[in-house]
Parts: C-alpha cells; structure tokens; sequence
C-alpha cells in the first residue's frame, strides 16, 4: 500500500448544531468542500501546527476472519437437522391428534436444545463439544 494511501478510518460524532457549524464553515471556502473532508484538513491543520510529526505511524495488525471449524460446524447442523426433524413431529401430532407428545418425548427435545446449545458455545469458543 502506498505511504500516503488513506487507510485509517476515524469516526466520532457531533451534535447536530456542530455538523451545520462545519458544514457552513466547509461551504465557505474558496474551494467548497465536504464535510469530511473540511473535518480531515482543520483537524490536520491544527495537529501540524501543536504537535511535531510522529516518529512512525503506529501500524496495527489488520483483524483476522476466524478460522471454520468443519467439524463442530457439522455437529451444529446435524443437531439442527434432528430438532427440525422433532418439530415437525409436535406440529404433525398436534395437527392430526390436536394434543402434544408426552412429557418423555418433550424432555427429550429439550435435551436435545441444550446439546445444540451447548455444540454452538463450544464452537464459537473454539473448543471441542466435551469442554477440551
């Protein structure tokens, strides 16, 4: 990347009298300019004449997509796949019997939330679904 490429980004926020302030005082100029870009060169403007330049720009290390577990992942879907699988079954009982399953069959899907649950935890953790 070139040394003068812009490639921070700096945001902060202004009341909505500040903003119409800036944006008329970036109006004004001889050349008009945006707000941001009169925000950029008055903030510029004052850092060069307060403070001497930097030494070096602190370089800070570009984030990281994580990395895909494949394997936690496709626990994840087939628990998914077996919940769906359990639904369907409440909603065709509930249809054809107008009841649901027993307390058992209800316990178990429960179980079986909290197995998914606990498969996602583990893997946005990183670790494997017995804790390690």
């Amino acid at each position: 990347m070139a040394e003068n490429a812009r490639s921070h980004v700096v945001s902060y926020r202004v009341t909505a009298m500040e903003a119409a302030h800036m944006q008329a005082a970036g109006a004004a100029l001889t050349t008009p300019r945006r707000l941001n870009d009169f925000a950029r060169a008055a903030a510029l403007s004052a850092a060069r004449q307060k403070v001497p330049p930097p030494a070096h720009p602190i370089r800070h290390p570009a984030r990281r997509k994580p990395t895909v577990d494949m394997e936690a992942l496709a626990r994840v879907l087939a628990s998914l796949g077996k919940l769906g699988s359990n639904v369907n079954q409440l909603a065709r009982c509930a249809n054809q019997r107008g009841t649901l399953p027993t307390e058992a069959v209800l316990r178990g899907i429960a179980d079986e939330v909290a197995v998914t649950r606990n498969l996602v935890t583990a893997a946005l953790a990183g670790e494997s679904p017995d804790g390690h």
